[in-house]
Order: structure tokens, then sequence, then C-alpha cells
């Protein structure tokens, strides 16, 4: 290794990879030319890694960003505004829990993530690992001894305008993101180019640096001086029309730059604890493809909400039945022809307005036809009819907006 370690009281060595079933779930095809696709494992991060290793995709794997807890001893919420019969409701639920006092169970985890993604790299591969102060300086210490200190590319200082302030210190407004590669030599890499600012360089362009910093709160902000485009406090304010309600939803400029950097054409991007998913949209829209996985199911329905109106294929699997499946107690959709009629089906006594998305399948899971309510904060009214597609449809699959899955017959 490269003689570089970190110890804390208790520490092993991350656990052998483990075998891990796989239930395919939901096949959507994809609706537009040059969009990539797209696969969702519901899953534990350590359970998706290990399934990828399982089917034999050591080296395969192009660019991972890894988003983990920060740490910041908070329970974050998701926030869905839905359009009723009788008007607009919210509904929350909470989208994960993120934990200050378990700092050893953190660095165990991270390291065993980390074993699998350097496992899962391509010799081209490059890994990000975005986090802030509470836990960064321990994750750079994990890294150089995975990957090693000459892998170490950049350590890019993200700084926003968003935040609060404190009488007591300075106000926290940046996160760390760690940028290494699996093998320097061999590593893709296209630097981003700014136009140039001195004199001397007039008129040309230049590489950008490791600071990524927005401007100000202004409709028509851009980077300061690094990154002159659209990362901008103003992206995800509340208003927002990328948000989708995730907390800690990041700006897809940021993954964007991300990607463009250092996924190669028609490369894999991986994300295991994706969170609302902007790594798979910025690797489809840029025709790569994307593997996402994440235990929480509010998570994986804001990341196939956001896949679907992108355009993009995608492909649900549950890995060790973390997605659990539900049944509908009455039919849930009638056809007549090439009609299918939604009937109002009781999730949990909620009724069709706790639907996210639904359709109809051949049975195996390859949809038919599909309204999905997308993974905007703001959801419209449930479509009730849709027009079957062709095939022989055989039941209804329904997602709610806890990411509940839901199975029922079809009335014919």
């Amino acid at each position: 290794m490269s003689g570089v370690q970190l110890t804390w009281p208790g520490r092993h060595p991350p656990p052998l990879p483990t075998v891990h079933n796989l239930a395919p779930m939901l096949t959507i095809p994809g609706r537009v030319a040059g969009i990539g696709a797209a696969r969702l494992l519901a899953g534990p991060a350590l359970a998706v890694l290990d399934r990828l290793l399982q089917e034999g995709r050591a080296g395969q794997i192009d660019l991972a960003y890894l988003d983990p807890p920060f740490g910041a001893g908070v329970s974050w919420p998701r926030r869905r505004d839905v359009q009723t019969a009788e008007g607009q409701t919210a509904q929350d639920v909470i989208a994960y829990e993120d934990p200050a006092d378990d700092l050893v169970d953190w660095l165990q985890h991270l390291d065993a993530v980390l074993d699998r993604v350097h496992r899962l790299l391509s010799p081209r591969g490059a890994v990000y690992l975005h986090l802030d102060f509470r836990r960064a300086p321990h994750a750079r210490l994990l890294l150089d001894e995975r990957f090693g200190p000459a892998n170490l590319r950049n350590e890019i200082v993200w700084a926003y305008g968003l935040g609060g302030s404190s009488k007591d210190r300075f106000g926290r407004k940046h996160d760390v993101i760690q940028f290494y590669t699996r093998d320097a030599k061999q590593a893709y890499f296209q630097a981003p180019l700014q136009k140039a600012t001195s004199q001397r360089l007039k008129g040309q362009s230049k590489r950008a640096t490791d600071v990524w910093q927005t401007a100000h709160a202004g409709a028509d902000a851009q980077i300061a001086g690094a990154w002159p485009d659209s990362l901008v406090d103003l992206t995800l304010s509340n208003s927002d029309g990328q948000r989708t309600g995730y907390p800690t939803q990041k700006p897809l400029a940021l993954l964007e730059r991300i990607v463009h950097a250092s996924l190669p054409p028609g490369g894999v991007a991986l994300d295991p604890m994706a969170g609302s998913g902007t790594l798979g949209i910025a690797a489809v829209r840029a025709g790569g493809h994307a593997i996402l996985g994440d235990r929480s199911p509010v998570a994986l329905d804001a990341c196939r909400g956001r896949l679907v109106q992108a355009g993009a294929a995608v492909q649900l699997d549950n890995v060790d039945a973390t997605l659990a499946v539900r049944r509908l107690p009455q039919p849930g959709a009638r056809l007549v022809g090439d009609r299918v009629t939604l009937l109002a089906p009781d999730m949990a006594g909620r009724g069709p307005d706790a639907l996210s998305a639904w359709g109809v399948t051949d049975g195996a899971g390859q949809v038919l036809a599909w309204w999905d309510g997308g993974a905007q904060r703001t959801r419209e009214a449930v479509v009730a009819e849709l027009t079957l597609a062709g095939g022989t449809a055989q039941e209804l699959v329904a997602i709610d907006l806890e990411g509940q899955f839901w199975r029922s017959a079809l009335v014919r």
C-alpha cells in the first residue's frame, strides 16, 4: 500500500464482498435519442457495490461520485406539494438520517465503500468524494491509504452563498471534494476551460482552477473567476425548477462539471449513495451510462422520476429486499382494449393522490404504459387513463410518494 494509514479504536479490515441476490422490478424504455441509460439498485451502498462485484463489474466503472452523510446530526425530510381535487397538500417523509455521534462506524463503513470502489474502477477511472469540514480530514487519509497519495488530483473547494451566519465563528459556506484517480498515468481527464481575464491572455482560454466559487444570489450570477457558468446560489433556491424536495440535493451544474471532466464518452458512472440522483442525470445527459444505488425508497423515487423526465431508459432492481413490494387488496386498474383506467386504488388508506407514478407491465417488469409524477417538488394531479403501447398487459405497478412499491392484477 501507500504507507499512509488512519487508525481508530476497534478498526478492522473491510469485510469481504458478500453475495446479494437480485430481484428485477421495473424496466422503463427511453424516450429521447442521445440520452444514456440508467440502472437503479435498491439497497445499502455496500450491498449495491458487492452486487456489482458479483456481476463481474470489477475494473469497469469509469467515474464514481460519493456523497455520504456529513455527520450533521440532522434528520432530513423530503417535501412534495401535491395537487388534488380538494386543492394542494404537502407530503413530508424522512429521506435519511445523518447522525453526528458515530464517527467510528462512519469510518468503518466508508473504508469498506472505498475498498469496493477501488476494485470497481477501471484504470482510467476516478472517484470524487464530496464532504464538508466535519469528516473531510478523516476521509482524506482513508483515500490516501486506499488509492495512494500520488493519485490525489485535486482537493476541490466548492464555495456557495447559501447557509447561515454565526456570532461565534465564520460562516460555513463551502464543501470539499476530494478527486482521486485509480491510476494517474492512465486516467481520463478533460480539463474544463474558462475565458482568461489577464491582459496577457486576453481573448484566450485557460484551464480552470480547483476553487469553484459562487458569485452572488442574482438570477444571472456566475461562478466568480474559476467557473463562468451556471453554478449559482439561485440554482437550488426553493423556487428553482431543479428542486425535487429532496434534502442536500446538489446543483446539476456541479455534477455536470465533474462528469464532463472525468467520464469518457459512453463511459459508466456510479453513485451508490445517490440521493436525488444528480450524478445520474448529468451522466445520461452526456450520453453515458449511470448506475445509482440507495437504501431509501424516497431517494429512489426522486432518482426514477428525474431520469424518466430526462428521457433515459431506466431499470429498477431490488438488492436484498430493501424495497418491499406491497400487494393492493383489490385490482388497481381496468384494461379495455388499449385503454388502461386507474381505479383509485387504496394505498395505505390515502387513495390515488398518494401516487408518484403508475403504469402497467407485462408481468415481468417491462413497462407497457406509464405515468410519472416526476421528481419535482410540485406534483400535478394524477393522470387516470393511459394508452397501452402494445404487448400483453398483466398487472398494475404503482409507486407512492414515499417510494413504496405496489402491484395488483388488472380488471379486464
